[in-house]
């Protein structure tokens, strides 16, 4: 009786009921594993690749809101120390020494950002999306500006990371200006693309009115 009694009340605490955390795990599972072949879709350039990284975990913020968009990118990275090859060269504890190790831990914030946000302008304007002009307005005011206010974040950490790495391995004497310029100056333009096409996507799915989004 108590035992019972217990879990009732922890379910009430942390309000989530037993079929809704499966389902939690599940989703955060398959996004984290969606990374692993968006990673592998690039085209090598030094010292940063061009991947499909990006888009994947602005769809993950938006879809599964901050805490499970987050906890899928914290998997992900994850398992990639773990070894497994998730990562676009690789998977492994020595990844995270590498130049573009500070991109996985820029995944999981933006994620969070990105998830974030879109709350509160879901929140802010939500009442104002709905009728046949709906998709528009969801893309425009919620959808696109959460996955845009993501983006920065993947390059405060990725860039940070590459200049360090300038700093501590390289004599180069500029190390975040040439940090910025390989490692964020040239992707901005394809980042945007990519927020557009997520916030694109989710917008037309419908996937806030069809409750997959949550608050978590």
């Amino acid at each position: 009786m108590n035992f019972t009694m217990s879990a009732i009340a922890g379910r009430r605490v942390l309000g989530v009921e037993p079929q809704q955390a499966v389902s939690d795990l599940c989703l955060v599972v398959v996004f984290a594993l969606l990374m692993a072949p968006a990673a592998q879709m690039k085209i090598e350039a030094e010292p940063v690749p061009y991947t499909l990284q990006v888009l994947f975990v602005l769809l993950t913020g938006l879809t599964l809101g901050p805490w499970r968009g987050a906890a899928a990118m914290l998997l992900y990275a994850v398992l990639g120390f773990a070894g497994l090859p998730v990562f676009a060269r690789g998977g492994g504890p020595a990844y995270f020494l590498t130049p573009t190790a500070g991109y996985i831990y820029g995944f999981v914030v933006a994620a969070f950002v990105t998830g974030m946000t879109a709350r509160v302008l879901h929140e802010r304007f939500g009442p104002t999306v709905l009728g046949s002009k709906g998709v528009i307005l969801r893309f425009v005011r919620i959808d696109l500006l959460a996955a845009l206010a993501g983006v920065p974040f993947v390059y405060i950490f990725g860039v940070n990371h590459l200049a360090l790495y300038y700093v501590l391995a390289t004599d180069e004497l500029n190390p975040w200006g040439k940090a910025w310029g390989v490692g964020a100056g040239i992707f901005i333009w394809y980042d945007v693309l990519k927020a557009c096409i997520a916030g694109a996507l989710v917008s037309s799915a419908g996937m806030r009115r069809e409750g997959l989004r949550g608050n978590r």
